[in-house]
């Protein structure tokens, strides 16, 4: 799945987009000075009301404080009450056992849960964010089962728009979501990803297998998204019943802590200057005949680096300009039609890198003839490598007015 942000600019009758996405690239996670961080165990104990939402406040050591809010949709609960304790609560009744507290949420449904998908006789947590944000990562604890009671029930979505998202799922027992590992594990008190026995549930869920005690790791599990998100979804239900249930009780969930990374914030602008540096030149005003250089900044101003390989970049060419396709700088030291400036970025970007259109960027096929060439209409450079935050490069080619 992936993700593209696209910002256009216009200088000198032209434009460029920038865009960035987030497939199955190697990842560039921000630094750990550059991580927010929440922990549930660092708040008061506290009683709250699943009507209302709350604020809270994620610290980066490097970047200061950003807010979220933690909000609650439910159906279908006889009782808001589990353990003795009204939910949700901040409460040391659900932990990992190290922790002091967390965001506890439970009670009893007044049946099992037809689809935990769904909206029938669910609990749904919500973590909104005001901005989007990348590798966010929640730790759940105390995701367990017991015979005629509850069977705890988990999935977890991140959303961003009209784009949901599904997690990376893992236990402390090597369990996870993905393909090439293991659903489950003796010492684990879930099942994980997607599966169809014993229970049927979907990559983005896990459902409780044996007990756990309320304060120790059998049942705990992390969800993280690689894409960036703005909400974040844990939907908690009551499985159906399996041989020999035919009651339902209460059941509870801690959420323990979360982390995530700025996203990366790219800008780009674009200057014309002449090619000719000789004051007496005629041929450096914007006549016919005259050489432009075009330069292309990108500046990423944020604290999160951009993945490997997902940078592209696109610009249609003026009509009246025809794009020289030979030594940008003539007798210089360079012997490409364009000039790279890699700065701190990190990035490179090779003659391969360059791609060339002669229908207006529907596709970029076309390979130029030497020297000015005015059937290029739009060219695309795709950089090499991951760019480093707080970092920019630019990239000059060369055109002659016609």
């Amino acid at each position: 799945m992936s993700i593209c942000s696209v910002g256009t600019f216009r200088t000198f009758l032209s434009a460029i987009a920038a865009c960035f996405a987030f497939p199955g690239f190697a990842q560039a996670s921000c630094s750990s000075a550059n991580q927010y961080n929440f922990s549930f165990a660092t708040q008061a104990a506290a009683t709250l009301n699943y009507a209302n939402s709350y604020t809270y406040t994620a610290t980066s050591t490097a970047l200061g404080n950003q807010n979220f809010t933690v909000s609650w949709t439910t159906n279908g609960m006889s009782s808001t009450v589990a353990g003795g304790e009204q939910m949700p609560a901040i409460t040391g009744l659900v932990t990992d056992g190290s922790a002091a507290r967390n965001l506890v949420v439970g009670g009893i449904f007044s049946g099992r849960t037809a689809n935990v998908s769904n909206s029938s006789r669910v609990v749904v947590t919500r973590f909104t964010f005001p901005v989007p944000i990348r590798d966010f990562t929640v730790q759940v604890n105390d995701v367990d089962y017991a015979s005629n009671q509850f069977r705890d029930w988990l999935q977890i979505n991140g959303i961003n728009g009209a784009s949901s998202y599904d997690p990376s799922l893992a236990t402390p027992f090597g369990t996870s979501n993905g393909a090439s590992g293991p659903h489950s594990n003796a010492g684990s008190s879930q099942l994980v990803g997607a599966v169809s026995s014993p229970l049927s549930l979907t990559v983005r869920q896990s459902g409780g297998t044996s007990s756990s005690g309320n304060n120790a790791t059998t049942g705990t599990i992390r969800a993280s998204f690689a894409q960036p998100v703005t909400q974040v979804e844990i939907r908690y239900g009551n499985y159906p019943y399996s041989a020999g249930e035919s009651s339902t009780g209460q059941q509870a969930i801690g959420i323990q802590s979360i982390s995530y990374c700025p996203m990366p914030a790219l800008t780009v602008t674009k200057a014309a200057a002449p090619f000719s540096t000789n004051v007496a030149d005629p041929n450096r005003f914007n006549v016919p005949g005259a050489d432009v250089i075009y330069t292309l900044t990108v500046s990423n101003s944020n604290s999160s680096p951009v993945d490997l390989g997902t940078m592209v970049l696109t610009d249609p060419l003026p009509s009246a300009m025809s794009f020289y396709n030979g030594d940008i700088d003539d007798a210089g030291p360079l012997a490409t039609n364009f000039e790279f400036l890699a700065g701190s970025s990190g990035l490179t970007l090779a003659a391969a890198d360059l791609a060339y259109s002669n229908n207006g960027g529907i596709s970029y096929a076309y390979a130029p003839a030497a020297g000015y060439d005015a059937a290029v209409n739009a060219i695309r450079l795709s950089p090499e490598g991951m760019m480093a935050a707080n970092s920019s490069f630019s990239v000059k080619f060369r055109t002659r007015i016609r």
